[in-house]
Order: structure tokens, then sequence, then C-alpha cells
């Protein structure tokens, strides 16, 4: 499959008045991209969608090659393009950012480099990410919080499964009256650590 280029540009209303669409879009003619393979967004308001984005990202594949007038146009703040970036440099996907002179489908040092900066900063951005939940995680705990999801049953929901499942020992039942799963009686009746049986 030949390779394509495809050009991207973005414009909303918070933008310097230098990188108004007409400008980007050209830029990026000038710079040989088909009318066909240019995508463009205007976010308006408080919009976050970029649906001509979105677009785009269902066309790429491997060696194809995503150009923007300049770099920030790939996404609207820090963590945003470096999540990005990373993720069409390990899909292959060159980059090429006109008016800071990046292209990373060159193979030259500096593109080899801007590569591999993509990729450290994508698994730095997870890594933080992953930090940041756990340290969460922990405080929540350390101050006598239950993290994650609320329990799916009340301590006076718990106590009728126990009543019920003890008059007739039957997990599907109890889990039809209260409306929860089966897994949801069994975690409920098991914290009683009681022997549950065959559930029916």
């Amino acid at each position: 499959m030949i390779p394509v280029t495809y050009g991207y540009a973005r414009v909303s209303k918070t933008d310097d008045a230098t990188r108004n669409l007409e400008t980007q879009l050209h830029i990026l003619h000038e710079y040989g991209i088909r009318e066909e393979h240019l995508f463009a967004d205007e976010m308006t308001g408080s919009s976050m969608s970029r649906p001509a984005w979105n677009e785009l990202m269902t066309r790429v594949r491997p060696s194809d090659t995503v150009v923007v007038a300049w770099l920030d146009r790939f996404s609207r703040n820090f963590d945003e393009g470096v999540r990005i970036q990373a993720e069409l440099t390990k899909q292959n996907v060159g980059i090429v950012a006109i008016r800071e002179g990046i292209n990373t489908a060159d193979g030259s040092a500096a593109a080899k480099l801007f590569r591999r900066m993509m990729l450290a900063q994508g698994a730095y951005q997870v890594e933080s990410t992953s930090e940041r939940i756990k340290a969460g995680l922990e405080r929540a705990r350390a101050e006598g919080r239950q993290p994650g999801c609320p329990p799916a049953l009340t301590a006076e929901q718990v106590e009728e499964c126990r009543r019920m499942y003890a008059e007739t020992p039957s997990i599907r039942r109890v889990a039809r009256i209260m409306k929860v799963s089966q897994g949801t009686v069994k975690r409920a009746l098991e914290l009683e650590a009681a022997p549950l049986g065959r559930g029916r």
C-alpha cells in the first residue's frame, strides 16, 4: 500500500490570529498536501470535539504521514499533544510540523531523537498517571475511605441476603429477589465466611 501524506489544521477562538484556518491551509497546500487529504477542525465555544481529527485517525496507516503547520495544531494542551504524538510514533506514522522543521519520516538523527522523546514522554505520562491513582487510593485508605465504586448492597441488604440464603440456599434466587448479580450475592455471603455450597 502506497503511503499517504495527510494534512491537519485546527483553529479555535483562543488561537492567535496569525494561525487562522486560511493561513494553515495555505501552508499545507504549499507543502504539497492534496485537497482530498486535508482535514480541518474549527472549534467554537467550549466544544472539545474534533470530528475531522477523529476521521483522520480512522484513515492513517503505518508509514503514512500527518502534517501540521505548527506542532501545537496536533492538540489542545501539552498532555494531549504528548499522548497523540507518542501514539502516532508507536504506530510508525510520520509527523511533520512545517514551521518547526520537524519531520520524523526523514530518517535523520533529529527525527530519530524526536521519536524517542515522544515515546519516552508518552510512557512517562502513563506512569505518572498510574502513580497519581495509586497515591489517591492510599490516601483514601489512610482516611478510612473505601476507594473505588460504592458497594452494590448496603449493610442491611447484605443481612437480608444472608437471611434469605439461610432459609433457601439458592444464590440465583437471592440475586433475583435483590435484583443484583449472583457474583454480588456471593461476595455478600462471603463477608460472613460461611460455607456456600453450590449456588442453584
